[in-house]
C-alpha cells in the first residue's frame, strides 16, 4: 500500500499506472448511497483483477418503470404491508445472481440422479448472464466543477507524460518532514526500523542525500543534545558529537561516525546510511533500549575556555564526577586535541553539557596596562605560568600595551557568599608586580670572599635549588660559581674577612608574647587612632645561609668572576639548611641552652607595598613614595589569635658575599623600621587593621588564605622618601608637621606562614624555620643567625658588629654543616 503523503514522482511506473486507473474510473453514484446497500462495489472499482464474488440478486434485477409505479401506487393506496411482502417473495424465488471479473454469473442447481450420505445429491452450476453494466437509474448531480472535471475521461497518457517533470524539491522535503514523529525522539527498535525502511523504501538516495545536506545548514546536529535542548551553537564549542551506544567496546573508533555508531551494521548499504543519518541527525531519534545503557559524547572546545576547564585541579571534571557520574562512568580530557569526553548514559551526557555550558559562559575578564606591572615587555612564558598558578588565562591584547586575565567566576558559589576578597585578576596583578618591579627601597651589594686571582673556580649549574625559588626564577636556570673543596674538608676562622654591612647591627628585639585572654577584634565600636608610630627607628639584621645563583641563559649567561660584581647580572638566594640531627647536636653540646623542650612558633608575615600613584586615569608613576609594611599575626595552634606587631620598612639593605671555596653562600638582609606602638589588643581596634581583618578568612588548617587586596594606613610625613619629586614639597605644603599623617593607600603583596625555633648559638640566635609562601614561593626550609636580646651600650656595637660577622663566617665554612652525613666528633 502506497501511503498518501508520498509524492508521485517517486514511484514506479507499474504503480502509477495502478493509480491512473483508479482515479479513471467514473464517480456518478456518491459512496453513501452505494454503501449500505453494496459495501463492496468501491472496492470493485479499484480492483477489478481480484477474483471476488458478490451476491448481486437485489442489484442486477430489472425494475421497469410500470413496477416503479405499481409499487408507488400500492404504497400511496394504503396497500404497503401486502406490495412489501409480495416483492420480498419474489426476491427469494428468483435465483442468486454474483457478480466475477466483471461477469455477471447466475446460480442454479441441478440433480446428479444419485444418493451422497443417504440424501439425493446436486450439483451448483454457475451460469454466465453477461457483462455487468452500472445503473444509471438514480442521477448524480455535481454542484462542484472540479467533481464535473473528474467524471470525465482522463487521458492516461497526458497523465504519464505530466508525471515525467522532476518533482520539487521543497515539496519532496516536506514528503520525508511528513514521516517524521511530532513528540516521541526514544523510539523501540522495531518503530526505528519501520520508520527507516519506510524512508528507504518511499524516496530515492538523491533526494534522502538533499534533505539530509539541507537540514545539517539549518539546523547543525554537532550542538544539539536532544531535541528539547535549548543548548545551540556557541563561541565555546567546535562541535559536539552525538552520544552513540558503546555496547561491549570501550571507546568508538575514531574513523567511524558517532551517529551511526550502534545504530547500522558494516554491512549496510548507502541508503541505509542516509536513512539512519537523516533519523539520528536531523531528527534526533534513537532507540530506547540503546539509551539505557553507557554510551560515549565527545565535546571539542574552543583553546581558551578548555584551558580554563584544565587550569589547576580540574575542579569542574572533579565536582561534576562526584554529583553526577556512577562507578564505570568517567568525564576524560584531551589535551592535545581540547577535547572532553564523557562516558556516561544519554541523559547523564545532556546533564554534562548543559552544566559545562553553563559553566563557561561564567568565563569573566579583566584588562589592565602592562605598565602597571613592568616597565620591559613580559613574555609569553611569563604569562602563561602565572595563568597556570592562578587558573586563569592571561595574554596579551593585540597592538596595545595591555593585558587581559580571564577566569571564571562561579556564580553560585557568589550566591552563597564564598566569593573571594582577592579576585584572580587582582592576584595576577600582585604576581606579576612583585616578580617584574623591584621592591621599592631595597639595596643590594655583591663581593667575593676567600679567592685568589688566580684561583681556578667555575660556574656549575644548580639542580637542587628550583623548589625554593619563587615562580619566575623557577622558569629560568641557574649557575653558582665554586672552587674545588679544601683537603681538609673546612678551616677555623679567627678573624672574618667580611666587609661591614651597610647598616650597624643592633640586638634582636623580641616581641612581647601576645595575651590569648585578649579579645580580638571585639564588635564594640573602637576609636580610630589609638596607637601611634614609633619615634625612633630599630635595624634587623639577619644573615641566611644558601646558594647565590647567577642566571645562565642563551640571552644572559653570567660574565666572568671580576666583572659579575659590577655587571648587575640577575641573580636570586635560595635558602639552603643543614640536616636536623647537626641541629640537635649542637643544641646538646651547647651550654648556654637550658635543655628543655623548644616550643615551636607559628607567625603569620602579610607584606604590603603602596600603591603606585597615577599621573593620569591610564599612566602610572614608577615611583613609589611610602615605606612598605609588614603584619605579623600571632596564632595558638590552627587559630589566629591576634596582632604581633606592625612595621614600616622605610629601607631594606642586601649584603650578597659569594663563598666559592665553600658549600654555601651568605646573604645579610637589614631593615630599618618603625613599629607601630601599644599593647597587642590596642592593634587589634586600631581602624585601618580592623577594616583589613575583619573580612579576611585565613584557615591555617586548610590552608585557605583570602585577604582584601587594598588597605588604607595612616603613615607619619617622616617616614616617607622625600627624594620623589610627585611628593609635595614642604614649600607646597601648608603644614610642616613631620608627625602629620596622610592616607595612604597599600596593595597587598604576598603572604607567608612561618613556623620556626630558636636556640642560642655562640652568643647569638639560631633560628630553624619552615616556610609556606601563599600560591607562588612554595615550602622551603632557612637557618638564619640574628643578634641575640643583650643590654649592650653603643661602644659595644662594634664588637657585637665584628663578633656577628665571625660567628656567620664560621657557620657557613664548617663542611660539616652541609656536607649531608653526619660525623662521629
Amino acid at each position: 500500500m502506497i501511503a498518501l503523503s508520498v509524492y508521485g514522482g517517486s514511484i514506479c511506473l507499474r504503480c502509477r499506472l495502478h493509480l491512473l486507473r483508479q482515479y479513471n474510473q467514473p464517480c456518478q453514484i456518491p459512496y453513501r448511497i452505494f454503501r449500505p446497500r453494496h459495501p463492496t462495489l468501491r472496492r470493485f472499482a479499484t480492483e477489478s483483477s481480484a477474483p471476488v464474488d458478490h451476491d448481486l440478486s437485489s442489484e442486477v434485477n430489472d425494475e421497469t418503470p410500470d413496477s416503479k409505479h405499481r409499487s408507488k401506487a400500492g404504497y400511496h393506496g394504503g396497500h404497503k404491508k401486502r406490495g412489501g411482502t409480495s416483492r420480498r417473495l419474489n426476491t427469494l424465488l428468483k435465483p442468486k445472481r454474483r457478480l466475477s471479473r466483471n461477469r455477471i454469473l447466475t446460480e442454479d442447481t441441478q440433480s446428479l440422479d444419485s444418493n451422497m450420505l443417504g440424501k439425493p445429491a446436486s450439483v451448483l452450476i454457475m451460469r454466465d448472464g453477461g457483462t455487468y453494466r452500472r445503473k444509471n437509474s438514480i442521477p448524480f448531480h455535481s454542484n462542484d466543477a472540479e467533481d464535473e472535471s473528474n467524471n470525465q475521461s482522463t487521458d492516461i497518457e497526458a497523465l504519464l507524460a505530466s508525471q515525467r517533470e522532476s518533482p520539487v524539491a521543497e515539496e519532496v522535503r516536506k514528503n520525508i518532514d511528513g514521516l517524521k514523529p511530532k513528540t516521541e525522539t526514544a523510539l523501540s527498535e522495531r518503530e526505528f526500523r519501520k520508520l527507516q525502511v519506510s524512508l528507504i523504501n518511499g524516496f530515492l538516495n538523491p533526494q534522502l542525500e538533499d534533505y539530509l545536506d539541507h537540514n545539517k545548514k539549518s539546523i547543525p546536529f554537532e550542538f544539539k543534545v536532544d531535541a528539547k535542548s535549548t543548548i545551540g551553537k556557541g563561541d565555546w564549542a567546535k562541535y559536539i558529537t552525538p552520544w552513540a551506544p558503546l555496547g561491549s567496546q570501550s571507546s568508538i573508533p575514531s574513523e567511524v561516525e558517532p551517529s551511526l555508531y550502534g545504530y547500522v551494521a558494516d554491512s549496510a548499504t548507502p541508503k541505509e546510511r542516509l536513512a539512519v543519518r537523516i533519523m539520528r541527525e536531523c531528527w534526533c531519534l534513537s532507540i530506547g533500549e540503546l539509551d539505557t545503557g553507557l554510551g560515549e559524547m565527545r565535546v571539542v572546545i574552543q583553546s581558551s575556555e578548555f584551558l580554563l576547564l584544565m587550569r589547576g585541579t580540574q575542579r569542574w571534571m572533579s565536582v561534576m564526577g562526584q554529583i553526577w557520574l556512577d562507578p564505570g562512568e568517567k568525564i576524560e580530557a584531551f589535551q592535545d586535541k581540547k577535547m572532553l569526553r564523557f562516558v556516561t548514559t544519554k541523559p547523564k551526557a545532556a546533564i554534562l553539557v548543559k552544566e559545562l555550558h553553563d559553566t563557561i559562559k561564567q568565563i569573566t575578564s579583566k584588562t589592565f596596562r602592562m605598565s602597571y606591572v613592568s616597565r620591559e615587555p613580559i613574555d609569553e612564558a611569563f604569562l602563561e605560568e602565572v595563568g597556570r598558578i592562578t587558573n586563569t588565562h592571561v595574554r596579551k591584547k593585540q597592538n596595545s600595551n595591555l593585558l587581559q586575565v580571564t577566569w571564571i567566576e562561579l556564580k553560585a558559589r557568589a550566591a552563597q557568599g564564598l566569593t573571594c576578597l582577592e579576585n584572580l585578576s587582582e592576584v595576577v596583578i600582585r604576581l606579576l608586580l612583585t616578580a617584574f618591579t623591584p621592591q621599592p627601597g631595597r639595596t643590594t651589594s655583591l663581593y667575593v670572599d676567600g679567592v685568589d686571582d688566580e684561583a681556578a673556580g667555575r660556574f656549575v649549574v644548580d639542580t637542587v635549588s628550583k623548589e625554593r625559588l619563587g615562580w619566575k626564577d623557577r622558569m629560568s636556570q641557574w649557575v653558582r660559581y665554586v672552587l674545588p673543596l679544601a683537603p681538609e674538608g673546612g678551616r677555623s676562622v679567627a678573624k672574618s674577612t667580611l666587609r661591614r654591612l651597610a647598616l650597624p647591627v643592633e640586638p634582636y628585639t623580641e616581641v612581647p608574647d601576645f595575651d590569648e585572654n585578649e579579645e580580638f577584634l571585639p564588635s564594640s565600636r573602637f576609636p580610630a587612632h589609638p596607637t601611634k608610630w614609633a619615634e625612633h627607628h630599630k635595624v634587623s639584621t639577619r644573615a641566611g645561609f644558601g646558594y647565590l645563583l647567577h642566571e645562565n641563559s642563551p640571552d644572559a649567561s653570567p660574565p666572568p668572576l671580576p666583572d659579575i660584581l659590577t655587571a648587575n647580572h640577575p641573580r636570586v638566594f635560595a635558602p639552603v639548611a643543614p640536616h636536623p640531627l647537626h641541629l640537635a647536636r649542637l643544641e646538646a653540646n651547647n651550654d648556654e641552652a637550658d635543655h628543655t623542650l623548644i616550643q615551636m612558633k607559628t607567625t603569620v608575615v602579610i607584606h604590603f607595598w603602596p600603591q603606585k600613584k597615577s599621573k593620569s586615569k591610564q599612566e602610572y608613576s614608577p615611583t613609589l613614595q611610602a615605606p612598605l609594611l609588614e603584619l605579623r599575626l600571632a596564632t595558638s595552634g590552627t587559630e589566629v589569635k591576634g596582632v604581633e606587631s606592625l612595621r614600616a620598612i622605610k629601607q631594606t639593605q642586601i649584603t650578597d658575599v659569594m663563598l666559592p671555596a665553600s658549600l654555601v653562600d651568605l646573604r645579610f638582609t637589614q631593615a630599618q623600621y618603625w613599629e607601630l606602638e601599644g599593647k597587642p589588643a590596642e592593634f587589634s581596634n586600631w581602624q585601618p587593621l580592623a577594616d583589613f581583618l575583619g573580612p579576611a578568612r585565613i584557615d591555617l588548617a586548610r590552608g585557605k588564605l583570602d585577604v582584601p587586596p587594598q588597605q588604607k594606613f595612616p603613615i607619619p610625613k617622616r617616614l616617607f622618601n622625600y627624594s620623589d619629586s610627585n611628593l609635595p614639597s614642604t614649600d607646597e605644603d601648608v603644614s610642616t608637621d613631620p608627625n602629620e599623617l596622610i592616607s595612604t593607600s597599600y596593595t597587598f603583596t604576598g603572604l607567608e606562614i612561618r613556623r620556626s625555633v630558636s636556640m642560642p648559638y655562640e652568643g647569638f640566635r639560631l633560628t630553624y624555620a619552615s616556610v609556606d609562601t601563599e600560591r607562588t614561593g612554595g615550602h622551603r626550609t632557612e637557618v638564619s643567625l640574628e643578634p641575640s636580646e643583650t643590654s649592650i651600650t653603643e661602644i659595644d656595637l662594634n664588637k657585637l658588629h665584628d663578633d656577628f660577622l665571625v660567628t656567620c663566617e664560621r657557620f657557613a665554612r664548617t663542611d660539616a654543616f652541609w656536607s649531608g652525613h653526619l660525623t662521629t666528633r
